[in-house]
């Protein structure tokens, strides 16, 4: 095994972007093998990786946000987040090298628990346009931009497994009925529906 075991903390950035990789490499291989070359690792550093945030999930990593803040040190940013319902909900996140302009954000609800969990545009990044099915480009996209740019959107779990995976249904701005898959909330593959 590449990766020693060892507690989480000092898991590290590196390791969680490996962790984040092995579920996306469900839908983009070849964009998940030239990032593993990019980092200079393997396949089997990132199931290696994966495998251990499995094994402390189950184990002995803190609840909520403790297990983040141990792996991944202090958040680059803390804010809030509005909510449909109205009122806001505390959000930390950290910034992933292997994506540019994006942090892997959290979501507390109330109660200090985490309620979301997943890759968002940084403040200081510009969204993508997306008006046609071709703008749709994996590992460009994320989750708010595409609620942004083509709400409403209908969002589904994938295959009901991989708490990691959503599906979103939408139209883009030139009428265009498409689905897509995200991985972490980064687009991962996306297609205009049959009509």
């Amino acid at each position: 095994m590449i990766l020693e075991r060892m507690p989480l903390a000092g898991f590290g950035v590196v390791n969680f972007e490996l962790m984040l990789l092995r579920r996306m490499d469900d839908h983009q291989p070849s964009l998940v093998g030239s990032a593993l070359k990019n980092l200079g690792k393997s396949g089997t550093d990132a199931r290696a990786a994966h495998a251990q945030w499995q094994r402390g999930l189950r184990g002995n990593f803190p609840d909520g946000a403790g297990r983040y803040r141990m792996a991944l040190g202090r958040p680059d940013v803390t804010g809030t987040r509005p909510t449909a319902l109205g009122g806001d909900l505390a959000v930390e996140g950290w910034t992933m090298p292997l994506w540019p302009g994006l942090q892997f954000q959290i979501t507390f609800g109330p109660g200090g628990e985490v309620i979301d969990e997943r890759l968002v545009r940084g403040a200081d990044s510009v969204a993508p346009t997306i008006t046609e099915p071709a703008d749709l480009r994996p590992w460009l996209v994320t989750i708010d931009d595409l609620e942004r740019a083509c709400g409403p959107v209908r969002f589904r779990m994938s295959g009901g497994t991989v708490p990691s995976h959503a599906t979103a249904e939408f139209t883009v701005a030139d009428g265009t009925a498409c689905e897509a898959r995200f991985s972490w909330g980064l687009l991962q593959t996306a297609s205009a529906k049959p009509e």
